[in-house]
């Protein structure tokens, strides 16, 4: 029996590293993450940067992986101009993006028409640009040219400790370059605004190496379980898994009191009831004066805002500095919107990378996709009329006649009726992304290629103008609702099952990104590949562009739970098929008549008793959803549901019945 009982306990202990080993991958995503804009759902895992505005250049990652630059200084050099979305990837001239490894991760920060760039490989950290505007010049040497950099003797650039392949976001500002990691650590290299969050000042010392962000209590324990790090050139704001919140740097609030700068990550109070999605910031400066503006968006669609509001940044209709939570409102009938406080946002993009005088602004998408904008509106970029002006929220700004609620204007512009999938504030224009259209839409001061319209020109648009290059962005999906798909190795995969319409039947599949290639017809049983799926026909929606899924392998190892071990074929070897591990209370374990456990056919683990029940976990389906809506359930997690007297599993973002005899 002694023997029996070491092999419990060695069981337990395996059950123990795994569960290490998921805490240790934490909440991280490869690959095209498309949680994002319009589809996110899981605050632990939204992809906040597949677009990526700065002052007058932009970043975009599409769904093959590829991350496209273009405007001012974005080319390799440093200096030059790209003028169309050019792929970042090896080159010549003033494309020569010569790196190692596969792109990973992106980030861009600016101080009004000077901007720096990072790219992270899975061989490390690349830099190019102005020097000293996203990292120390003491880090690149004064080297604007594209090239890969270390930081304090470590060859890849990154923190001691952490591999290319553990970050999990790369946010960056003027100044700022963060990282929050697979396992929920915060990282800083600053240079700016008093931000390293472990105490230490500003100086050329401390501006050249990573800090690893703690916290106020007593004894100033690190940071933990991050899943975002937004922020500005002068302070930080993060999420935990655990749904809190915290902020350091220069000016900056906790809903509690006046603006106070921290060296410390210090703990903001979250409002009664909200249950946080998003997290962002903007910052407002003019000559000396700094200050930090929050934002705060709840799994319920409501969206929070506190701090400065010089700029109407907060969106509750005054000019007044607000030290508490408050919520945005419309404040004069538009179109269809009523007065009243904005409900149902399910994105948030604030001007976060750009250091530029009076340029607070944020721009937001509801579940209707419909963009509200409001704040500065510095080179037109909010698509108001009045330049420079500071705006109360502005339902879908920047139509081509914003008086005109009903008559469409121009093909290429924004109307009313458009739906929009994505959207992403710069420090002196606005991108967004509309369904039914390949090109994205572009609003404010153009210079120096911005628009990416391979021009040069100098001018203004003081509405969206979507004569544009095309994109392909991850999280974008500009036909029907889906998702990727992995299927095990000896699956194929069932395209219905990728399928998020309320109406399934209004949607083709092709081979194909045109709907004019034959359709599919045996969308069952498909081979890993690539796959575009079109709104029918006779569905009278738009059919310009498809919506593209990956269908492929789980990678073994790739995550702590492996989905594929569940689907072996109980029929697979007969009789050979043997159990090797069990626990017994009939006392036959051992014995050569019964040969047990290895007499049970087909399983990993044999428990076998006439006279003891096992019993598992048992919640009401009210505390399950409590479990997933804090972020706490990881896939394969189990639990009986008394409410619907069911075994339920947690997987693909939701709680299920065992209602097969398979895995769900």
């Amino acid at each position: 029996m002694n023997n029996y009982i070491k092999t419990f306990f060695t069981l337990i202990f395996l059950l123990t590293l795994s569960s290490r080993a998921y805490k240790a991958q934490g909440f991280c995503a490869s690959g095209c993450n498309d949680n994002a804009y319009i589809d996110s759902k899981n605050p632990n895992t939204i992809e906040y940067d597949n677009l990526i505005s700065a002052f007058h250049a932009t970043i975009a990652k599409e769904k093959d992986g590829n991350f496209k630059i273009w405007g001012q200084n974005t080319s390799s050099t440093g200096s030059g101009n790209l003028v169309t979305p050019t792929v970042i990837g090896p080159g010549s001239g003033l494309a020569n993006f010569n790196y190692a490894g596969t792109p990973l991760r992106a980030a861009a920060g600016s101080n009004s028409t000077s901007h720096q760039f990072a790219l992270l490989t899975t061989a490390g950290l690349y830099v190019w640009g102005v020097n000293d505007i996203l990292i120390s010049n003491i880090i690149t040497n004064y080297n604007a040219a594209f090239t890969k950099i270390s930081i304090n003797g470590k060859a890849d650039g990154l923190p001691v400790g952490v591999a290319p392949a553990d970050v999990k976001m790369m946010f960056g500002s003027y100044r700022t370059l963060a990282i929050v990691t697979c396992s929920g650590e915060a990282w800083v290299l600053s240079s700016n605004g008093e931000k390293n969050g472990d105490g230490t000042v500003q100086n050329s010392v401390n501006n050249s190496i990573w800090h690893r962000v703690k916290t106020d209590v007593a004894g100033n324990p690190n940071l933990e379980n991050v899943v975002a790090m937004r922020g500005t050139p002068n302070a930080l704001f993060a999420l935990t898994s655990t749904g809190k919140l915290y902020t350091w740097g220069t000016n900056t609030y906790n809903n509690s009191g006046a603006a106070v700068s921290r060296v410390y990550a210090t703990e903001v109070s979250v409002p009664t009831g909200a249950i946080p999605k998003m997290i962002g910031m903007t910052q407002k400066i003019y000559q000396n004066e700094i200050k930090q503006s929050y934002y705060l968006l709840a799994t319920n669609g409501k969206l929070y805002s506190m701090g400065d509001n010089s700029n109407r940044q907060l969106g509750d209709g005054t000019l007044v500095e607000k030290t508490v939570w408050v919520q945005p409102k419309n404040m004069t009938p538009q179109g269809s919107e009523g007065i009243g406080i904005l409900e149902n946002i399910v994105w948030i993009s604030p001007n976060e990378h750009s250091n530029y005088a009076n340029s607070a602004a944020i721009n937001v998408i509801t579940n209707s996709n419909k963009q509200w904008g409001w704040g500065s509106n510095r080179g037109y970029m909010l698509g108001d009329k009045i330049l420079d002006s500071y705006n109360n929220p502005i339902y879908m700004p920047g139509r081509y006649d914003p008086d005109d609620l009903s008559t469409p204007g121009q093909l290429d512009d924004l109307e009313i009726t458009d739906q929009v999938i994505a959207v992403e504030t710069g420090g002196h224009s606005t991108i967004n992304i509309k369904k039914c259209s390949q090109n994205f839409g572009y609003v404010g001061h153009i210079t120096d290629g911005s628009m990416g319209n391979n021009t040069n020109e100098d001018e203004m648009h003081i509405t969206y103008n979507y004569s544009t290059s095309e994109l392909n962005v991850c999280g974008t999906d500009l036909g029907p609702e889906i998702q990727n798909l992995k299927i095990c190795t000896y699956q194929q995969g069932d395209l219905n099952s990728s399928i998020q319409e309320t109406l399934p039947s209004e949607v083709e599949w092709h081979a194909t990104n045109d709907p004019n290639s034959p359709i599919l017809t045996d969308i069952s049983t498909v081979a890993p590949g690539t796959y575009y799926a079109f709104f029918s026909v006779a569905s009278g929606k738009c059919r310009e562009a498809g919506s593209m899924v990956t269908v492929s392998y789980f990678v073994p190892g790739s995550q702590a739970v492996d989905p594929c071990v569940c689907f072996n074929d109980a029929a697979t070897g007969g009789a050979n098929n043997d159990t090797k591990l069990g626990i017994t209370l009939l006392k036959r374990a051992g014995k050569t008549d019964s040969n047990w456990p290895m007499s049970r056919k087909s399983g990993h683990i044999a428990l076998e008793s006439n006279t003891k029940g096992f019993v598992v976990t048992r919640l009401t389906t009210a505390q399950l959803d409590d479990i997933k809506t804090a972020g706490n359930a990881v896939e394969g997690m189990m639990s009986y549901d008394t409410t619907v007297n069911c075994m339920k599993i947690y997987s693909g973002g939701d709680w299920k019945c065992f209602n097969t005899p398979s895995c769900p």
